[in-house]
């Protein structure tokens, strides 16, 4: 019906020249594409492949027809001025698919039972096959002469024509020979790949001794180098320490020579400039007894039956503060020689400290240089004991 309104819309024109009506035929005529083919007319028949109305190619494609191309193509060139009218179209809402979540996507899927793959071209596949193979039969002569003579027959008995012992002979020798010479040859072969492996075997048991050897020869330099680097770190130093030993008996006797007469004259020099005086005794000295000697002279001026009392109390003054003085020196003295002592004996202390330190230290790299060559003596007599079992192993080898 689409088809019809869009003809029935374009303006129709008859150009074909008018011709005469020809009758029906009686059997419908199958269309012809070129001068070629209407030679060859004769071989078309009714063959189905030539007619349209059969589709060829793949079947579960839509098939396209003629009308329906040119409806497009009228379609496409219809002016606006022509268009039918529009029918009103009735539409449904349906309920659509909600919106997906953030980083989804919604897609159609088939809820079918059993999923279906749907393509326009089937799948295709090549295959072959390989036929027997087969020697052409010879062509037959094309010329048979004609058979002459008189047929004739003869009889031939057991034995006659083939001796069974007297031909299988020379083919039993034959193959006899060469199962002996397969054997030999099999034998020797065996033979030599048993030599080999007995050579093999020499040559590791000789290898393996090679290397137990030079790993010995390796061990033994290994420890001498290692005692020789022991002895040059303790022989150095043993001579660090006695250098220092030197040093320090130096150190105390040049400081000995030096400060025993500084020493001396130092504490004489202090004690006449009054350093060791008490503070006390000094303000007694210069302000408190100077004070007291202008007062009482003041008031003693006329007192001459005073006098003698007043001398009598300064002399026992002088004499206590005499006495007090000589207790501190006394005891700043005492002082002295408690720190000095002190000092003395802290230091012989830590001279005990270090040559006890320095005692076990030697002690130590003297048990550890034992242990090295405790160690070493057992290897040593581990690799003999290893030496002579192989010897004895050899030797017990056929």
């Amino acid at each position: 019906m689409a088809q019809a309104q869009a003809l029935a819309g374009e303006n129709y024109e008859f150009t074909a020249a008018p011709e005469v009506v020809k009758p029906k035929p009686k059997y419908r005529q199958q269309p012809l594409q070129s001068s070629e083919d209407q030679k060859n007319s004769s071989l078309l028949g009714c063959n189905i492949m030539f007619d349209k109305r059969v589709v060829r190619g793949n079947t579960y494609a839509s098939v396209q027809t003629q009308g329906d191309k040119k409806l497009m193509t009228l379609k496409s060139f219809k002016k606006p001025q022509q268009k039918a009218t529009q029918q009103p179209q009735t539409t449904y809402l349906h309920p659509s698919t909600p919106r997906p979540f953030q980083n989804r996507v919604n897609i159609d899927i088939q809820t079918d039972e059993y999923l279906e793959i749907l393509t326009d071209k089937p799948p295709e596949q090549e295959m072959d096959a390989q036929t027997d193979y087969y020697i052409d039969k010879p062509p037959d002569r094309l010329f048979v002469p004609k058979k002459n003579g008189i047929d004739k027959e003869t009889q031939i008995w057991e034995g006659d024509l083939f001796d069974f012992d007297q031909e299988v002979e020379p083919i039993l020798q034959v193959l006899m020979n060469k199962i002996l010479e397969q054997s030999r040859m099999e034998v020797l072969e065996e033979e030599e790949i048993k030599l080999m492996k007995h050579q093999q075997k020499q040559h590791e048991k000789q290898k393996t001794s090679v290397l137990s050897e030079m790993q010995r020869l390796e061990a033994v330099q290994q420890r001498l180098d290692q005692e020789e680097a022991r002895r040059k770190l303790q022989y150095e130093t043993f001579l660090k320490i006695q250098k220092q030993s030197h040093q320090k008996i130096v150190c105390r006797n040049l400081s000995k020579s030096l400060i025993n007469p500084l020493k001396q004259n130092t504490i004489k020099k202090l004690q006449d400039l009054g350093v060791f005086r008490d503070p006390l005794e000094t303000a007694l000295l210069y302000e408190y007894i100077p004070w007291v000697y202008e007062n009482l002279l003041s008031q003693l001026v006329d007192e001459n039956d005073n006098a003698s009392n007043f001398n009598n109390m300064l002399n026992n003054i002088e004499e206590t503060i005499t006495i007090e003085h000589l207790n501190s020196l006394k005891r700043r003295q005492q002082q002295i020689d408690d720190k000095y002592e002190e000092i003395a004996r802290k230091k012989r202390e830590k001279e005990e400290k270090k040559r006890m330190e320095e005692e076990r230290r030697l002690k130590e790299i003297e048990d550890l240089r034992l242990a090295e060559e405790e160690a070493a003596r057992q290897a040593e007599q581990e690799i003999l004991d290893q030496q002579q079992e192989n010897q004895q192993q050899q030797q017990l080898q056929p």
